[in-house]
């Protein structure tokens, strides 16, 4: 009898562990088949994506101009340092001319610009 009750616990403990082992499997198999699909999408992408190097960009003449200009200033000081030394001399020697009625006129068109 003991035997027959070995065997039967022996075949119940098998049907569990089979059952067990069932939805293990079908978890493996799902996560196995998205990973599958992750991989496959993500091949689709490379193959449809612009290989590396291929996009262009073509400048108007303007465009050309504009940027050998910007080169060409780069060296170019907007100051003309001589002229500055030449006014300031100038100033501290009393010999520059300075004209009161143009300062005013400017500084009233100023004001009035500011104020709307």
């Amino acid at each position: 009898m003991n035997d027959i009750s070995n065997h039967n616990q022996g075949v119940a403990a098998s049907r569990t562990n089979s059952a067990q082992a069932k939805p293990a499997q079908k978890t493996q198999d799902v996560h196995q088949q998205s990973q599958a699909s992750q991989t496959q999408r993500a091949t689709d992408q490379a193959k449809t994506a612009p290989s590396q190097g291929a996009d262009q960009a073509k400048f108007t003449p303007e465009s050309q101009t504009l940027v050998r200009m910007t080169q060409a200033s780069k060296g170019v000081s907007d100051i003309d340092q001589k002229k500055v030394d030449r006014i300031k001399q100038a100033l501290e020697n009393g010999e520059f001319p300075v004209d009161t009625a143009r300062i005013a006129e400017k500084m009233t068109s100023l004001e009035k610009l500011i104020q709307g």
